[in-house]
């Protein structure tokens, strides 16, 4: 068996010429025994600040190659209908470094070399991506010191929670130590019980379905119920019973993109692929040469741990709470993980400032003085609504999520201050929030 390539620079890329500052890209192994290697991207911060904190990017699936992110959403370039690259403007990193990662294995330009290898469970992708994070910080020991910020979405609402704990254990235990300061997650799946129950709510409140349509919508739910009731840990079966309910919505509204109900049809990634599935790409990136055909995302892992989707992880971040920073956003064309079912997780958790973070409105977010969504926060939680944006919230509103990001990392997000932090007679919270 060869090993794939190891990390190492990135010097130029094909369609753009020589890369400004430090960029390192190759694999890294899972585990002791080397079966499956997952693929990783580092580009340093626009400015080379050496102190600068690190944006860890996931996508989520599962399944969902973080390339998504780079090439689509919040990555430093952008592909040109010619296939060369342009310099994204609003990259994340221009606000700190960037690191990308293909997981789990089988992901993307990721690889696995034995059938053992493969994750069959969120927890086996988890220990995996945490021995490779620390092999890559091994590799690369000025990037250990540095703080460390955890973004993704959708899916990632399993990945990041999972990694964190994991992270924060291994330094509890006293592993070589990662300086977690943060989490992010964007239009995350968290509770599919509490966020799919809001689906007909938000499908009628955009205009999707009619009443009629929202009744057999409820009815869709509570199959999908049932289903996960009767199959706790949840099963491939259960998912796909309640995959019914955003097929149905799709189809009787002509077409409309669960991920952006503003849309007909499907996203278009094949841009992302062709580039990545040139020969020149790929010897300038280090990809292994088994590296199969790069897809936007693996049938096989979204096969392998479709039986884990319709399981909750909410109960793992109250103690994330407790001990980082934590944003929670939305884009509020987004159907899939709208921000009513977010409301509706959130409220049902028990933490110790529950009631503190309940009793506060959302506010505008103002960026550069324009109205960009609404938030409220209390302690370490920010909740997050971006305005003009779906499922992937860097793509449709790219200066925004970096402005996001920007005041994250800095001292919070900030917005109008002369609204009223009281919540207010008819307050919308409690009527989107099931539970509050």
């Amino acid at each position: 068996m060869i090993a794939p390539p190891p990390v190492a620079p990135v010097e130029h890329l094909p369609g753009y010429g020589p890369v400004r500052g430090r960029q390192v890209a190759g694999y890294v192994p899972v585990s002791e025994a080397q079966d499956a290697h997952l693929y990783v991207w580092f580009i340093e911060h626009a400015d080379a600040e050496p102190d600068a904190p690190i944006v860890l990017w996931l996508n989520g699936g599962p399944g969902s190659s973080s390339f998504l992110g780079l090439f689509a959403e919040n990555g430093p370039y952008r592909i040109r209908p010619d296939g060369t690259l342009a310099d994204n403007p609003f990259g994340w990193n221009t606000a700190a470094g960037y690191l990308m990662i293909d997981q789990p294995a089988g992901t993307g330009l990721s690889v696995v070399e034995s059938p053992e290898a493969w994750a069959r469970t969120e927890e086996e992708a988890t220990r995996q991506l945490l021995y490779a994070l620390q092999q890559l910080f091994d590799l690369l020991p000025d990037l250990r010191s540095r703080d460390l910020y955890l973004f993704g979405e959708s899916f990632a609402g399993v990945y990041i929670p999972m990694l964190a704990h994991a992270i924060l254990q291994s330094n509890d235990d006293g592993g070589s130590p990662i300086e977690l300061k943060g989490i992010g997650v964007g239009d995350g799946w968290v509770d599919p019980v509490l966020q799919q129950r809001t689906y007909g709510a938000y499908a009628y409140a955009h205009g999707l379905i009619d009443t009629s349509q929202v009744a057999h919508v409820h009815e869709l739910y509570g199959a999908c119920a049932a289903a996960i009731e009767r199959n706790h840990p949840a099963s491939r079966q259960a998912d796909r019973i309640c995959n019914r309910i955003e097929a149905y919505i799709t189809a009787v509204s002509g077409g409309a993109n669960v991920y952006d109900v503003r849309m007909i049809g499907d996203y278009d990634f094949t841009p992302i692929g062709t580039y990545l599935d040139r020969p020149d790409v790929r010897e300038a990136l280090h990809v292994d040469l088994a590296a199969p055909a790069w897809a936007d995302t693996s049938k096989r892992v979204g096969f392998l741990l479709e039986k884990g989707e319709q399981d909750s992880v909410a109960g793992l971040y109250p103690a994330l709470f407790e001990r980082l920073r934590v944003l929670i956003y939305n884009g509020v064309f987004d159907m899939d993980c709208n921000f009513m079912g977010t409301d509706a997780w959130i409220c049902a958790l028990d933490w110790s400032f529950r009631d503190e973070f309940l009793s506060t409105s959302r506010i505008p977010w103002l960026v550069d003085g324009v109205l960009a969504g609404r938030f409220r926060r209390a302690r370490t939680l920010t909740q997050l609504l971006v305005d003009g944006a779906g499922h992937l919230v860097p793509m449709d509103q790219p200066q925004n999520a970096l402005r996001l990001l920007e005041q994250f990392l800095g001292s919070g997000i900030a917005g109008d201050t002369s609204a009223s932090a009281e919540p207010q007679p008819g307050n919308g919270d409690r009527l989107l929030s099931p539970g509050c």
